[in-house]
Formats: C-alpha cells, sequence, structure tokens
C-alpha cells in the first residue's frame, strides 16, 4: 500500500499493512522497519532515501514517529540493493545504535536484527524510548508482525484500547493537542443488526465504522476499537470544529453502511479533554463522553451530544 498522500502531504514511503484475508500483502517485501514507541508498532518498507522523523503542521517526514521527544528530521534511512545504512542528525536526543549515542551525520550499515534507540526521561523520571527495529529476513519479519497484530484488535485492524492509552498518556503534552476533544461512538441497536442480519453484517459494519473512522483523523493512533460496538478517538481542533468533524464520519457512516447493505445509525458523545481533572485519565474521560453519548441513546439515538458538568 503506497502512502503517497496523507492530508495532502507527500510521502515516498510505502506502509506495509494486513491485505484482507488477515495476512500481509507481500512477504518479500525487504528491507522492513519495525517503529515500537508504547504499545504501538508501525511497519514500513525501507526504498531510497527517507527522513524519520516526529510530524509536526504541515512536516510529514517518510518514516513519522509519533512521539514529542523525536526531532522533526531526527535521522535518515538510505536504501540501495538492499543495503541500508541510517545517518544521525543533528538533534538534542540523539540515536543510540548498540548502546552508543551516534554522532551528527554518522552512518551505520544495518544488519537484520539491528535496533537503533531513542531514549528519553519523562516528567516523572520514567525512562520511555522508542525503538526502530531493521529486519531483512522472513523469520524476523514475521515474528515481528506476529507482535504488531498482538497490539491491534483483530476486526478492524485499529488499535486496542490499552495501546490507545498509552499512547495518549505519552502524547497529550504534545503542542498539538493544546485544543482537543475526546469522543465515544457506539452503534445503535447493534444487537438488533446481529439478530436479523447475521453477525457477518454485524462484522461488516464495525469494519465501515473503523475503516472511516481511520479517513478521518491523520494519525491511526488517534483512533480506537473500544470493545464490542464502541469506539474512541482524539480530535485535535477545537469543539466547535471537532462536533462539525463528528457529524461528517457520522453521515459517513451512514452513507457507506447502507451502500454495503447494513445500514446503521450511530451515536456520538464527546468532551473537550481541557475540561476533565486529569486529561491523562482515559478511564474518566470515557465516563464524561459515555454519559454525553447515553443522553442521544435516550432521545432518539443517531445524533452527537458534548458532555456539560
Amino acid at each position: 500500500m503506497n502512502v503517497e498522500n496523507i492530508n495532502g502531504l507527500q510521502s515516498n514511503t510505502e506502509t506495509l499493512m494486513p491485505s484482507k484475508n488477515g495476512t500481509s500483502e507481500s512477504v518479500i517485501l525487504r528491507p522492513t522497519l519495525f517503529t515500537c514507541y508504547g504499545r504501538t508498532i508501525s511497519e514500513y518498507r525501507l526504498s531510497g532515501c527517507q527522513t524519520m522523523g516526529r510530524p509536526s503542521g504541515d512536516w510529514m517526514p517518510d518514516i513519522p514517529v509519533h512521539a514529542q521527544f523525536i526531532s522533526r528530521k531526527h535521522g535518515i534511512f538510505t536504501t540501495e540493493d538492499s543495503v541500508t545504512c541510517y545517518i544521525a542528525s543533528s538533534t538534542t536526543n540523539p540515536t543510540k545504535y548498540k548502546g552508543v549515542a551516534l554522532r551528527p551525520d554518522e552512518s551505520v550499515e544495518l544488519k537484520d536484527g539491528d535496533e537503533l534507540v531513542i531514549p528519553w526521561t519523562d516528567d516523572e523520571g520514567r525512562d520511555q524510548s522508542v525503538v526502530l527495529v531493521y529486519a531483512s529476513t522472513e523469520p524476523r519479519i514475521h515474528m515481528w508482525r506476529d507482535l504488531q497484530k498482538a497490539s491491534r484488535d483483530n476486526l478492524t485492524d485499529l488499535i486496542d484500547r490499552d495501546s490507545f492509552a498509552v499512547w495518549w498518556r505519552q502524547n497529550k503534552d504534545n503542542k498539538d493537542y493544546r485544543e482537543a476533544v475526546f469522543f465515544i461512538l457506539d452503534v445503535d441497536d447493534f444487537k438488533r443488526v446481529n439478530d436479523e442480519a447475521g453477525h457477518n453484517a454485524g462484522d461488516i459494519s464495525l469494519k465501515i465504522i473503523a475503516g472511516e473512522l481511520r479517513n478521518a483523523v491523520r494519525y491511526e493512533t488517534q483512533v480506537s476499537r473500544w470493545g464490542g460496538d464502541e469506539f474512541v478517538g482524539i480530535i485535535p481542533s477545537s469543539v466547535e470544529d471537532a462536533r462539525e468533524r463528528l457529524k461528517e464520519i457520522s453521515k459517513s457512516i451512514g452513507e457507506k453502511s447502507a451502500e454495503a447493505g447494513v445500514p446503521i445509525s450511530v451515536s456520538i458523545g464527546y468532551v473537550d479533554v481541557h475540561d476533565v481533572k486529569d486529561p491523562g485519565d482515559i478511564v474518566e474521560m470515557v465516563e464524561l463522553a459515555d454519559k454525553a453519548m447515553y443522553n442521544i441513546k435516550h432521545s432518539g439515538k443517531g445524533g452527537i451530544a458534548a458532555y456539560t458538568d
């Protein structure tokens, strides 16, 4: 799957994603880079010259790492004739190779299983890190793909609730989330869908929702299947803009599900993350957004509501 445009931003990186039958598109795609942060593992095909770094504003690196302690242009991968080198950039938080910090412009040729580690210490004194794993043999690629699946929901391929919670705790203080809304989305009368149309129809509707949520956000880590027919997510915008985006998501889900022959509606509750006592407490945000959502459930369903104290 060639990611040529992400919200209008160009990228020449190929991201390997599971195919419809649950297996990878090709097991011969090499060399491969796995980026590991928290419980989230992403996979990229290495080819040519690719920048690795933190997305910011209109800047989208070829290999994005969504961690606030990563520089915009943290390093460069160059691949030619199946030989990949990593070139370190000048950063305040240098990359380590085999335990040694790389100097600016220093280059290392990577071998199967090599790891690049970008460490840091958070405000509470806890050690954190991003680990970049280079894989060029089939067994190692399969091993990391198995680990990647463990952090994702099998049906929708969205990250699971634990991975989402870890990601949000690590990124909530990022300047991108100075304005942000947390939402929870629930399928209306989902039991009726399963009872009348069958569980396959229910699965199709959940996949449609996951696809529309993934299309609606910039980074896939911003949305998650919370469990059953519930989904959650973060929209980095003002409350007013977030409400309009949620309206678009709800409308799109209704249209796409009708086209697929399994028409559904959804109820959505949301809360400004800065109205929450502890924005890092996912459980509290779920509870507040859930209250707003159930106001919709009790007043006709198929709507959107904000939590108000």
